[in-house]
């Protein structure tokens, strides 16, 4: 920009170009506005344009509604009716927390196929349960599982949904997770219980009322840094104290992650930075990024030691994996199979370990009989030492015991949804090629089809009586997160410490439960987290705990 003055041409700064572009900008708005004109179009103009635009935003709000209630594809299906219309409905239902207790009653009120989001329907149905989980099924997860990938590591078994690298994953960790393989770890896992029973002890001296829920929470992470990084968490020395908070900022990412990856643009909210700084300023991720931490140091540590270490455990496992060209496996990649070890490994196994204890306790039938069978085992046998898991499996109703329990209240009550596989139907109806469908474990596990007219009933019985109707209904269970080859590849680690723990427990303890009215307060985010179960135990003196 050149001006004139006096007869003479000079440069304006550019400095002072754009300011004075600025003030006519400004003095022009204000001029606008002042006028309360748009270039012809009036401001009564714009409020008489927007009547017709919200009776269009309406009218076609209506007709989505309309149409997801009469037209939709999956119309036909019974449900919730705010269901029908928007997927909030199951985010909601989720986000109470009664998820176990809830969609038991949906499929009692509407049947075994429920539509629970617009395009989504819950099944209850053995077959349903054999062609989305099964060998060789074609039904693929959904996104929903994309949102538990860990950042900055590597893919991981849980959440990757190409189904050739899933069974690779799967196979280069099935022989660490192998029965034989956990079997030559069970050292570790005593050498937990053996100090579990020793504070225990001592704090039944203090006050005989101890709050289980804590107690074996405590033992399934030492238990899991045991076998993931060689050494415990210190969680049960700590007299079931969360150390460093490990326990509790893992549930709260287990509750935020599941809510978040149920709503729309579901990576928006996972990945969002404003969401992360919320999330930083409630301090919700520091426990978990501290662990993080402490993971990748002790991950490299046994990298830089695994040549001179004696050690053989998950860990070593992890350590030694290949890619599938035959390369060692990055640090991403073995760093995240130790923190799923954690995040998945550790609360299943408590699950499990508080639901016999519930149940056993709150049957005093049962509670008589399996402490006989173990009693009498210990007896017969002359056992100064503790009872192992192998000769576990030689007493009949205690093994019926934990099946039972497990099935009652499995560790997963959530939908695990899949994408419809091509042709499916159930019980005769053909669902749309794209729609999400799911089964929650719970819900399956109380088919009365398969496990009688008493499957909502505590019975370990039905899993002695018959051993083709017991194998047949095994066949039928969803346990440990599904069924085929989606089942956690951890259940091996978890049946070891469940069965060791009970019989163990028995053994050394006499317990009941304080309050039979107000036994424990469960919440469901993914987990069926139990919390509260108040015990009285009292330390049996034929049977006394050796202090270590």
């Amino acid at each position: 920009m050149t001006s004139q003055l006096q007869g003479k041409t000079f440069q304006i700064p550019s400095r002072i170009q754009k300011h004075a572009a600025h003030l006519m900008a400004t003095h022009q708005l204000q001029d606008i506005f002042s006028s309360r004109h748009f270039d012809g179009f009036s401001l009564s103009d714009m409020r008489a344009l927007a009547v017709p635009i919200a009776v269009s935003a309406v009218v076609f709000l209506f007709s989505i509604i309309l149409y997801r209630i009469y037209f939709h594809p999956l119309a036909q299906f019974p449900g919730p009716f705010m269901a029908k219309i928007t997927g909030y409905w199951r985010t909601y239902q989720y986000s109470k927390g009664t998820w176990d207790r809830n969609i038991l009653e949906i499929h009692k009120k509407y049947g075994r196929t429920v539509r629970i989001a617009p395009n989504e329907l819950a099944i209850v149905d053995e077959a349903a349960l054999r062609t989305l989980y099964g060998h060789g099924t074609k039904a693929l997860k959904t996104k929903w599982y994309s949102v538990w990938d860990v950042p900055d590591t590597a893919p991981q078994l849980f959440s990757e949904l190409d189904k050739v690298h899933h069974g690779f994953l799967r196979k280069r960790l099935s022989s660490a997770y192998s029965m034989s393989s956990i079997m030559k770890y069970e050292a570790y896992i005593q050498t937990c219980l053996d100090l579990l029973w020793t504070r225990l002890s001592r704090a039944a001296a203090v006050s005989p009322v101890v709050n289980m829920s804590e107690w074996a929470n405590a033992l399934a992470f030492d238990v899991i840094g045991e076998l993931g990084y060689g050494e415990p968490l210190g969680h049960v020395a700590a007299d079931a104290k969360d150390v460093g908070g490990l326990r509790g900022g893992i549930l709260s990412g287990f509750i935020m992650l599941s809510l978040l990856g149920n709503l729309p643009g579901r990576a928006f909210w996972v990945n969002n930075q404003v969401i992360s700084k919320i999330s930083a300023w409630l301090g919700g991720p520091t426990a978990f990024i501290g662990f993080r931490d402490w993971s990748e140091k002790k991950v490299k540590d046994r990298l830089d030691n695994l040549d001179s270490s004696q050690r053989e455990d998950l860990l070593s496992h992890f350590c030694r994996m290949k890619k599938g060209n035959g390369e060692p496996a990055s640090l991403g990649e073995i760093l995240v199979e130790a923190m799923n070890l954690v995040g998945a490994g550790a609360d299943t196994t408590s699950i499990g370990i508080r639901t016999c204890l519930y149940f056993t306790a709150m049957h005093p039938h049962v509670y008589k009989r399996v402490k006989e069978e173990v009693d009498q085992f210990y007896l017969e046998n002359n056992l100064t030492r503790p009872i192992t898991y192998q000769e576990t499996q030689e007493l009949p109703y205690l093994k019926a015991v934990v099946k039972e329990a497990t099935r009652i209240l499995p560790s997963i009550v959530w939908q695990l949804p899949r994408h419809t596989p091509p042709n499916f139907s159930v019980r005769g109806q053909k669902v749309p090629q794209g729609t999400t469908v799911s089964i929650s474990p719970i819900a399956q596990n109380h088919d009365e089809e398969v496990f009688g007219a008493d499957a909502a009933a505590f019975k370990p019985e039905r899993w002695m009586n018959d051993p083709a109707r017991a194998k047949y209904m095994d066949t039928c269970l969803m346990t440990f997160g599904g069924n085929g080859p989606r089942m956690c590849i951890g259940r091996n680690v978890a049946l070891v410490e469940m069965h060791t723990f009970i019989a163990q427990f028995i053994h050394h303890f006499d317990f009941e439960i304080v309050d039979k009215n107000k036994p424990w307060r469960v919440t469901t985010y993914w987990f069926a987290y139990q919390h509260d179960l108040m015990m009285r135990i009292r330390v049996r003196p034929e049977f006394p705990v050796k202090q270590v």
